[in-house]
C-alpha cells in the first residue's frame, strides 16, 4: 500500500503547476483536503485533491490539465495528515509546484483575476467581489467542486447543479466509423454551443485510394517535389464521439495582471521556489500589498528584472483527445518526437502505435519563439504536415514540411502523424474522438466509493 500511495502522489504531482504559462485553474488546495464530503473520510486528505484533478479533465475533456495549488503555510505541518502526505507537501513546495503563503485568504481569486484562469471552490466566495467585481459579474469562471459518485465533478457558478446519478446532460455520446473522404468546412452559422460533427485529421487532403495525404500531394499544391512515404500512414479511424458545448477555459487577464506577467520578478530570497534565482520552470504571479508588487511566500518586494520572456503552452493530442501540456519559451526550445534525448524535451512515444512509432522519428521537430511567434522546425526523414486553420476544426490547406521551418499562425496544427497533432494550448478543439480522460486515481489503493443518495 506505501508504495501505491507514493505512486497516485507521484501522478498527482504531474499535474501541478505555479506556471502562469501553463496553468489551467487555480485551487485552494487546504479547502479540497479538508472537503470530506468528497468521500467521507478523514478529516483532511492528500489524495482529494486527486479527485478535483480528475473532475477538471473532466470538465475541460483534457488528459493532462495542470493546476495552480495555493496552501497556506500551517498545512505543510497539519498533524491530521500523514507523515508521508507531510513528506510530498514539503516537496512540492520546495520545487515550487504549489504556493505557499502565510495567510490564503483572497490569494486563490487574486490569481484568478491576474490571470484570467478559472477558479475552482468548494463554497461561494461573495466576500471578496468588492475588489474582485466579476465574481459576482461573470460567474461562469467560478466552477463549484460536486461530490458525485465516488469522485466529483466541476459545476460552474450560475448553471444547474449536475444529476446525482452523475450523468452530464450536456454530453452526446455515441459511436461511429470516420471514413477517409473529403469534406466540407462547417458552415460559418453553425452552433457556437454545440460542435460539428468530428472529420478525420486529413481527409479534405485525402488520396483517392482511401489512406491519409502525401508528402507529395502536399507537395504537389506548391509545386515541389519530396518523398512518397506517407502514403504508407493511417487507415479508417474508429472511437466513441463526444459532442460538447464549449467550455470555459480562460479569460482576458486584469490590467494590472497582464502588466505583471509582462514582466520577470525577483526575490531578496535566493533560495525562493516561486521567485527565486534558480526555479526552473516559468514563474507565478506577485501577490500586490499596498500596490507594491510581493513574494507571496516571503512577504517581501520583489525586484523587477526585465521583460518576462515569451512563452506558449503546447498540447499534445492524440486522437482529438489533449493528452500533455509543456511549455516553449524564447530561451528554452523543446524538441518533440518518439524519444527525444534531451531531458527536457518531449516524448509522444508511449501514446503510438505500431505504425506510428516507424513513423515519427526520434527528434521529429523542434519548437521554439521567434518573436511573438511559434516556430516549428521539422527534422525528421519523412516530414510533417501543418494544417492551417482559421477557426477550430475547420482545416482548409496544408503545408508540408521538410527539413525546413514554419511560423505558427491562428489556430495552425502541427501533425506528425494521422491523428497525432501539436496545438496551442490555450486553443480547444471542438470535437473529441476516442476515450475520456483517465483518472490520476488509479494507483490509489483507496478510492473513495460512496453510495449515490
Amino acid at each position: 500500500m506505501r508504495f501505491e500511495v507514493s505512486r497516485v502522489m507521484d501522478t498527482i504531482e504531474q499535474r501541478l503547476t505555479t506556471d502562469v504559462t501553463l496553468a489551467q485553474a487555480v485551487v485552494d488546495l487546504a479547502e479540497v483536503a479538508r472537503f470530506m464530503a468528497l468521500d467521507g473520510g478523514r478529516p483532511i486528505n492528500l489524495l482529494r485533491l486527486g479527485m478535483a484533478i480528475d473532475a477538471l479533465s473532466r470538465y475541460l475533456i483534457d488528459a493532462g490539465v495542470m493546476l495552480y495549488p495555493v496552501v497556506g503555510r500551517e498545512v505543510l505541518s497539519e498533524s491530521a495528515l500523514t507523515s508521508k502526505e507531510r513528506m510530498v507537501l514539503g516537496r512540492w513546495a520546495d520545487d515550487g509546484l504549489i504556493e505557499v503563503t502565510p495567510v490564503v485568504a483572497d490569494r486563490p481569486v487574486e490569481i484568478a483575476d491576474f490571470t484570467g484562469l478559472p477558479l475552482i471552490v468548494v463554497r461561494d466566495v461573495p466576500q471578496y467581489a468588492t475588489r474582485f467585481p466579476w465574481l459576482a459579474d461573470s460567474p461562469e469562471r467560478i466552477l463549484r467542486l460536486i461530490p458525485r459518485a465516488g469522485g466529483a465533478v466541476l459545476n460552474p457558478a450560475g448553471e444547474p447543479v449536475p444529476p446525482k446519478d452523475g450523468k452530464e446532460r450536456l454530453v452526446v455520446m455515441g459511436k461511429a466509423t470516420l471514413p477517409i473522404i473529403p469534406v466540407d468546412p462547417p458552415s460559418a452559422d453553425a452552433s457556437a454551443d454545440e460542435s460539428p460533427a468530428p472529420s478525420p485529421s486529413s481527409s479534405s487532403a485525402a488520396d483517392a485510394d482511401g489512406s491519409p495525404p502525401a508528402p507529395a500531394a502536399a507537395a504537389a499544391a506548391d509545386g515541389k517535389a519530396g518523398p512518397q512515404s506517407f502514403k504508407a500512414r493511417g487507415s479508417q479511424r474508429f472511437g466513441r464521439t463526444r459532442v460538447v458545448r464549449r467550455r470555459f477555459t480562460r479569460a482576458e487577464p486584469s490590467g494590472v495582471g497582464a502588466a505583471l506577467m509582462a514582466r520577470e520578478w525577483q526575490c531578496g530570497e535566493p533560495d525562493c521556489p516561486a521567485f527565486g534565482r534558480f526555479r526552473k520552470i516559468g514563474q507565478p504571479v506577485p501577490r500586490m500589498r499596498a500596490g507594491v508588487p510581493a513574494c507571496p511566500r516571503h512577504g517581501q518586494p520583489l525586484k523587477d528584472v526585465g521583460p518576462r520572456p515569451r512563452a506558449f503552452a503546447v498540447a499534445v493530442v492524440v486522437e482529438d483527445l489533449a493528452r500533455r501540456r509543456f511549455v516553449v519559451s524564447s530561451e528554452h526550445p523543446v524538441v518533440v518526437g518518439r524519444e527525444p534525448a534531451g531531458p527536457e524535451d518531449v516524448s509522444v512515444g508511449s501514446w503510438l502505435h505500431e505504425a506510428a512509432a516507424a513513423w515519427i522519428a526520434k527528434e521529429h521537430v523542434k519548437l521554439a519563439v521567434d518573436g511573438d511567434r511559434l516556430v516549428v522546425t521539422d527534422t525528421s526523414d519523412n516530414g510533417t504536415v501543418i494544417w492551417k486553420r482559421s477557426a477550430p476544426d475547420i482545416k482548409e490547406e496544408t503545408e508540408r514540411l521538410y527539413r525546413k521551418s514554419y511560423k505558427l499562425d491562428g489556430w495552425d496544427s502541427v501533425e506528425l502523424y494521422t491523428g497525432v497533432e501539436l496545438v496551442i494550448g490555450d486553443h480547444r478543439l471542438q470535437t473529441v474522438v476516442g476515450s475520456e480522460p483517465a483518472s490520476v486515481l488509479l494507483d490509489a489503493p483507496t478510492v473513495a466509493l460512496r453510495l449515490v443518495d
